[in-house]
């Protein structure tokens, strides 16, 4: 029997005793461009734990792989990324949440318009979710952060 309750593409729950992975921080940004000949030289160097980064409540923080739709991607989720999701955020109006939506799980923007909430991809060619007024909209969690795998092999 299928567990409805999980999404698919579920990953775990952040774990509350992981081991700390500290790494090396640098004290610059990195530049898209052209590089500064001044960045030649990293004075103090911080170290970034990503967990520390991106949970902000370990309980109530979860994982999740987003499908192969490319509906997100204008939104920057791309099909495969891992995404970040916290249960005990108040989703607001412009919030990229997960939604259980006529019993499946989907990522979209909500939007507040009239009293009434919709359900945004990033791609205009896709129409608003409209959710009737006589129905509850059953928000999962608010999308955080997302992680994308960039070395391809």
């Amino acid at each position: 029997m299928l567990d409805t309750t999980l999404p698919p593409g579920y990953l775990g729950a952040a774990n509350l005793h992981a081991i700390p992975l500290p790494l090396l921080l640098l004290p610059v940004r990195a530049t898209c461009g052209f590089p500064s000949p001044a960045e030649d030289f990293y004075g103090s160097q911080d170290v970034l734990d990503i967990n520390q980064r991106v949970v902000r409540n370990p309980v109530a923080t979860f994982y999740v792989e987003a499908d192969t739709g490319t509906s997100m991607v204008e939104f920057g989720i791309f099909p495969g990324d891992t995404l970040v999701v916290d249960r005990s955020l108040t989703a607001r109006h412009g919030d990229i949440v997960m939604v259980c939506w006529e019993g499946g799980f989907t990522v979209k923007q909500l939007r507040l318009r009239a009293g009434r909430y919709e359900l945004h991809s990033g791609n205009p060619a896709n129409a608003p979710i409209l959710v009737p007024e006589d129905v509850e909209l059953d928000v999962w969690g608010v999308v955080t952060w997302s992680f994308r795998k960039q070395w391809r092999r």
